[in-house]
């Protein structure tokens, strides 16, 4: 859950971090109000006189968005220091005591300030103010694409300037996007859209999103890697580690993967100690979940089962099944069975 810190210096703005608290929290965000000790109510959290830095300094340390009730220039003074880079830093969004302006001051694309400055907005009737090119274009931001598929892609910081400054001035830039990741995106402003390779224009721009590899190598083109998919790994026990590795890039291959799509690895809780998978989700980087039999039961019976699964397990499949409960969304893949080890693939159903 994304951590919302609101913090005020005066009795008016007290007021409207507080208004603003009860309706983020109506949109499901977990919101903390800061106020000076003269003004914080019991419970609520305060700082000391004297201690408005530090506490600025640990906002942003610690939360996904500081939303600052005062004068723009204080926030940048307070923030002088611990600002590093759009890639790491937290939203910082400001907003007058009336709540007329909310304006989004630092982190607009990979933060989040633009989207949460618009959502502020609407929610307290106020005016959004946002400055980025790409924005006040309206065109869809590369950054801002990417970020909706959860995505990757070389050399952020220069190609994320390159394509948004043409998509800014109107030049073109063509997007390749698998059909099935168009459903997390759904804005392409800006953007040429092609539907296949063979079409792009030599020394334009393209931005390809697609979790498969063979695709060529250029200095045109920009290949954004979404990480929204589920493997689902089943095994016999205490299957040597050099098995796991060589059937996942027989599965990889097979479906022409890119390792770097998959963002977590599930199981079935009686495999939780095994070696190999917890080497796998280490070497993928990736979130590692394990579920109960009783659980898993719930989607197995969309896929074949296996008796012999079912009596040693409690279920009658383990890959297909794992893929399908951590994803919410049935696998996209047929079941890889080899080396004694089980595999399958579902995709995200919300990122």
């Amino acid at each position: 859950m994304k951590k919302f810190a609101v913090i005020a210096l005066t009795e008016g703005g007290a007021q409207t971090a507080r208004c603003l608290q009860e309706q983020l929290a109506t949109q499901g965000f977990k919101v903390e109000v800061i106020l000076p000790q003269r003004l914080a109510r019991e419970r609520e959290i305060y700082y000391r006189k004297g201690d408005f830095n530090s506490t600025m300094h640990r906002l942003f340390r610690e939360y996904n968005c500081v939303v600052c009730i005062m004068a723009t220039g204080i926030v940048v003074r307070a923030l002088t220091g611990v600002v590093v880079d759009k890639t790491v830093d937290p939203a910082v969004i400001v907003m007058d005591e009336k709540a007329r302006h909310v304006i989004s001051m630092l982190s607009g694309h990979v933060g989040g300030a633009n989207e949460w400055t618009r959502l502020i907005a609407r929610l307290m009737e106020a005016e959004p103010v946002i400055t980025t090119a790409t924005d006040t274009e309206k065109v869809q931001a590369l950054d801002v694409l990417t970020k909706k598929v959860n995505g990757w892609y070389p050399n952020f910081k220069e190609n994320t300037k390159k394509i948004n400054r043409r998509l800014a001035e109107g030049k073109a830039v063509e997007l390749f996007i698998e059909p099935y990741l168009e459903k997390y995106v759904e804005q392409f402003n800006g953007f040429t859209l092609i539907r296949d390779i063979e079409s792009h224009r030599g020394g334009t721009p393209l931005v390809i999103v697609s979790d498969h590899t063979g695709f060529a190598k250029n200095a045109d083109i920009i290949h954004v890697v979404p990480q929204l998919n589920v493997l689902g790994v089943g095994c016999r026990k205490d299957v040597p580690i050099a098995m796991m590795q060589t059937a996942f890039t027989e599965f990889c291959q097979q479906h022409q993967l890119l390792w770097q799509s998959i963002v977590k690895v599930a199981s079935i809780d009686v495999k939780k100690h095994e070696a190999a998978i917890q080497y796998l989700a280490k070497t993928l980087n990736a979130d590692l979940e394990f579920y109960t039999a009783k659980e898993l039961q719930k989607v197995s019976q969309k896929y074949p089962e296996s008796a012999f699964v079912l009596k040693t397990v409690g279920v009658g499949n383990v890959a297909c099944a794992a893929a399908d409960y951590a994803s919410g969304e049935q696998n996209v893949t047929q079941r890889y069975a080899n080396h004694e080890i089980t595999m399958a693939l579902s995709r995200l159903h919300e990122i």
